[in-house]
């Protein structure tokens, strides 16, 4: 495997699974601060691990409006996706800086 290839690699991996723990740790630490009413309308634990892995940040959005059912709710899931993805971003930049 070339240098590149494995630069490649290495930055498609780290952005598919540091992004899904990133944002599997924001709906954890979300659920964990709702009242009942609103973790009733949460995902069951089946699926909450992996709609992180499919859907990646885009998830969250979907999260805070299941939960909050509110146009501010599905805003908050929109600024923490937005933040994941510049997070995402902003290491695998600083991971092809090292490797290069």
């Amino acid at each position: 495997m070339r240098g590149q290839d494995l630069l490649d690699l290495t930055s498609v991996l780290l952005s598919l699974f540091g992004s899904a723990a990133v944002v599997f740790a924001i709906v954890r630490w979300d659920e964990r601060r709702l009242p009942d009413e609103q973790l009733e309308r949460a995902w069951p634990g089946s699926t909450r691990l992996l709609a992180p892995l499919a859907f990646g940040p885009m998830c969250l959005p979907v999260h805070f409006w299941r939960t909050r059912r509110s146009v501010l709710g599905t805003l908050l899931g929109v600024v923490y996706a937005a933040a994941v993805l510049l997070l995402n971003f902003v290491l695998v930049s600083l991971l092809e800086q090292l490797l290069i």
